[in-house]
């Protein structure tokens, strides 16, 4: 008896409608804000957000409709058969000019002091659709300024109660902190008493409140928002790599925001990754080099480190064999470096690769969105690039190697942030011929026969990593590493060179090809521009 075919999915029904005089179709159930946004019509909104339930509290989309002898709330309505809509009739613009000044009523005139400021829905909809005057002379109603938990402060004179934040701690976090509280032009969003927001999602609610009315408080009189530079890049604090803006002044980091895409992170962030790149700046930072030589002389200067690496690397190959020289990666690399890094090994007739990575945690699961219990943002990359098994079990071997004095050199990354060597490889390394370590925090235990190179961040450098689903994303540079500070792909190049791999230094893009033509089978064909600002699922 053979199985019978999947049925075929229900036809999709679709309604046949006008807006502004011209004929469209939508399935049904489409809202007249959707269909509109999708015409590239604009209709403004408070309240309304792709990510949350329709509200239809504020008002602001009202709009026209031939079936209804008052304008309606585009967010709420969906598209019906043969309707004709107008978004931009004299009634519509009357009705949001009302809407507006009813607003402005309470609202404070305070966007020069005002973090919201040049990103501000409200700024942006009085001067584009509200009344140039008002006619209120009675005095505003003052509320509350005051701490919402730990790392959000709410200014209640600027709240509009569109409640996107109520709904996002009901509807994604599902933690349900915050609430509407007092009636009237008296409403502002509040905590329940002795219930702080504190979940890992809370920072979202800064970013969908449309005014000024939640604050940060670490970016709060950080920067005007139209000063800053904004990349498009990934978040390095899991394995999910959510899609990130990475927004800056003056070459420092000012602040982490989502950016959409619906397969990984849709329009959120949790708070970890959010806050996870104060150590980019810290002052334990390693940023200085400390290359000791064959000699033992120490020297700060990177000048000639490949050539110097290559020729120190070869003789101790050559003298004690090619399993002798070790290199030791991270889960922090991008795959090009990863590349490059088995390339030079492989140059030095080595196999002999180990990785480090941070410690598996328990993974948070929210209502609609999950916190990765892996933090390290490109283990599957690791397993792609070096091979399965490259962690624990490989990292053993190396040491068990170390100590019995069969290994004799050693380069290690350890670029992960928050978490130093441990004690045992610390030592280990001190003891070799040859040690050099790409180090991102300082480390006194390192002893002075190491050399030392400072370790770049995912801000600091382009290429591209594996999520835990798969899929392709690329980092891109938000921020110069510090001064004489190199990444750690031009140094490995560098060394290659030395070797006789290749004849110059190639740009993160060109390695990728070359990775897919020479080494990494499952990449090839594809590229940088191909993966794009949303990236690509890697095929198995």
């Amino acid at each position: 008896m053979t199985n019978a075919a999947p049925a075929a999915p229900p036809p999709v029904k679709l309604v046949q409608f006008k807006i502004n005089g011209r004929p469209m179709q939508v399935p049904a159930g489409t809202s007249i804000i959707q269909a509109a946004h999708a015409a590239g019509i604009d209709v403004p909104y408070f309240c309304y957000h792709p990510g949350l339930t329709p509200a239809g509290n504020c008002r602001m989309c009202l709009v026209e409709v031939s079936n209804s002898k008052k304008p309606v709330a585009a967010c709420v309505t969906p598209v019906a058969e043969n309707v004709e809509v107008l978004t931009d009739s004299p009634g519509a613009r009357k009705a949001r000019e009302g809407v507006l000044e009813l607003m402005l009523v309470n609202h404070p005139l305070d966007c020069p002091i005002c973090d919201k400021s040049g990103e501000c829905m409200l700024q942006d909809h009085t001067y584009d659709h509200g009344p140039d005057h008002s006619r209120m002379i009675e005095p505003k109603v003052l509320k509350a300024t005051k701490d919402l938990g730990s790392k959000i402060t709410i200014w209640g004179n600027r709240c509009i109660v569109c409640t996107r934040c109520v709904r996002f701690c009901d509807e994604v976090a599902g933690t349900g902190e915050l609430c509407v509280v007092e009636r009237g032009d008296h409403s502002v969003v509040d905590v329940f008493p002795n219930y702080p927001i504190e979940n890992p999602l809370a920072m979202n609610t800064v970013d969908l409140c449309p005014v000024g009315a939640l604050i940060s408080k670490d970016f709060l009189y950080q920067a005007r928002v139209w000063n800053m530079r904004r990349q498009s890049s990934i978040c390095a604090g899991c394995a999910r790599g959510c899609n990130i803006e990475i927004q800056t002044i003056r070459n420092e980091i000012k602040r982490l925001m989502p950016r959409f895409q619906p397969e990984i992170n849709s329009y959120w962030m949790c708070d970890y990754g959010r806050f996870d790149y104060k150590y980019i700046g810290t002052e334990d930072r390693q940023l200085r080099y400390r290359l000791v030589g064959s000699s033992g002389a120490v020297s700060a200067n990177p000048a000639g480190i490949g050539a110097n690496f290559a020729l120190r690397l070869k003789n101790i190959a050559d003298q004690h064999g090619r399993e002798a020289v070790v290199g030791i990666a991270s889960a922090f690399m991008t795959l090009e470096e990863l590349y490059l890094f088995r390339r030079l090994f492989e140059q030095l007739g080595s196999s002999r690769l180990a990785a480090l990575a941070r410690p598996m945690a328990a993974e948070e699961r929210f209502k609609k969105f999950t916190i990765s219990g892996d933090k390290n943002p490109n283990r599957a990359g690791v397993e792609l690039v070096l091979g399965k098994g490259r962690f624990e079990g490989a990292l053993k071997e190396i040491k068990d190697g170390m100590r019995q004095g069969k290994i004799r050199a050693a380069l290690v990354i350890a670029d992960l942030p928050h978490q130093s060597l441990d004690e045992e490889l610390a030592q280990l390394l001190g003891k070799l011929e040859f040690a050099a370590v790409f180090l991102l925090q300082q480390d006194p235990r390192l002893a002075g026969s190491v050399s030392i190179m400072p370790a770049t961040t995912f801000a600091e450098k382009t290429g591209v990593m594996i999520n835990e689903d798969g899929r392709l994303q690329r980092l891109q540079t938000a921020v110069q590493p510090p001064r004489r500070v190199r990444c750690e792909g031009e140094i490995f190049q560098e060394i290659l060179v030395a070797l006789g791999e290749r004849d110059r230094i190639h740009s993160p893009a060109a390695v990728f090809q070359q990775m897919g033509e020479q080494g990494v089978p499952e990449l090839r064909g594809l590229s940088h521009r191909e993966i794009g600002d949303q990236g690509l699922v890697l095929k198995k």
